[in-house]
């Protein structure tokens, strides 16, 4: 995949070592010595240059580009730029915003995918204050599912049974156990032990129900 990642702030530094060698990556920044470490860090083309600037953009190719995402720490340049790398038929583009409530005004402007760092950390610490049990979770889909990771309750219903003791489920699926730090793809054979951690997606509506089921008595 060709993806443009514009702003190599802390946010776009991270996202472009995590992509680099996975995808054929091109990075924008206006500063000359932030390029200059990028460049010797990261295995991309990288371009000193403005990414709200129409020049900047064909250089970067942005006519062949599957991805635009634009990560600078200024929203109204995010917003400017996804709009100039729709003009050029891109399939996605992604933007950050730094405040929230501008998060609704993107959407709207039709870029693809909105992120707020500040909005996600906080739904995800609320997220762990109300569902206690929960040792981390990840929201999929368009958020409505959610995969989390807890351990097993040694008094909870479902310590020392096999998977297949508890029945089909059509709201939960146990996709990961780890047994003593080694982490195993789990069959219906599969005991659930206590103090065990398991990874279970699950609807986002039936999510406080499997918590109970696997962390209460």
């Amino acid at each position: 995949m060709y993806i443009i990642i514009a702003g190599m702030g802390r946010v776009g530094h991270i996202l472009a070592k995590s992509l680099s060698g996975k995808h054929d990556l091109v990075l924008i920044e206006k500063d000359k010595k932030v390029c200059e470490t990028i460049a010797s860090e990261v295995d991309a083309l990288v371009i000193n240059g403005d990414c709200t600037s129409i020049k900047t953009l064909e250089n970067a190719g942005i006519d062949n580009a599957d991805m635009f995402i634009a990560v600078t720490g200024r929203q109204e340049i995010n917003l400017i730029s996804s709009l100039l790398a729709k003009n050029y038929q891109i399939p996605k583009t992604i933007a950050r915003v730094s405040e929230p409530e501008y998060k609704e005004v993107f959407e709207k402007l039709n870029v693809d995918v909105v992120i707020s760092p500040e909005l996600v950390a906080a739904n995800y610490i609320e997220k762990l204050i109300n569902r206690p049990g929960i040792v981390d979770l990840a929201i999929v889909g368009r958020g409505d599912a959610e995969i989390f990771e807890l351990i097993i309750d040694s008094k909870s219903k479902v310590a020392n049974k096999c998977i297949k003791e508890l029945g089909k489920n059509k709201n939960y699926l146990i996709i990961a156990v780890y047994e003593e730090n080694e982490l195993k793809i789990p069959d219906g054979e599969t005991e659930l032990k206590p103090n065990d951690r398991i990874i279970i997606l699950a609807k986002k509506d039936a999510v406080d129900e499997v918590r109970k089921l696997f962390t209460e008595s």
